[in-house]
């Protein structure tokens, strides 16, 4: 049995998105009306409530939040959550290793 839950969250400019999980078992599905969302790209809204965040919701049900996030342990889905999570990572340190070469080349043409 397929398990449903629509959020109503609000956009960065007037736009209101609908944003909808789908559970049954282990099958995790997140979809959003935003364009991201629509394109199958990244979407920080879809992101944002498996996080646990709530603020951009607009609908009534904020406190099922926790609910898809039960959803989440040992799907697709929070396994590319933690690859993310990783990158992200592994990016914030490469970009401090490029400013801390930037300095040291600077310093170097500077003597």
């Amino acid at each position: 049995m397929v398990k449903s839950i629509n959020f109503l969250v609000q956009g960065n400019s007037d736009n209101q998105y609908e944003v909808r999980f789908d559970f049954d078992g282990s099958n995790l599905n997140a979809y959003c009306s935003c364009p991201a969302g629509m394109n199958g790209q990244y979407c920080k809204h879809r992101l944002a409530i498996l996080a646990g965040e709530s603020e951009k919701i607009i609908s009534e049900n904020a406190a099922d939040v926790s609910v898809v996030q039960s959803w989440l342990p040992g799907t697709d889905i929070e396994l590319a959550i933690h690859d993310l999570a990783e990158a992200e990572h592994e990016f914030d340190l490469t970009k401090k290793k490029l400013a801390l070469a930037k300095k040291a080349l600077a310093r170097a043409m500077f003597r």
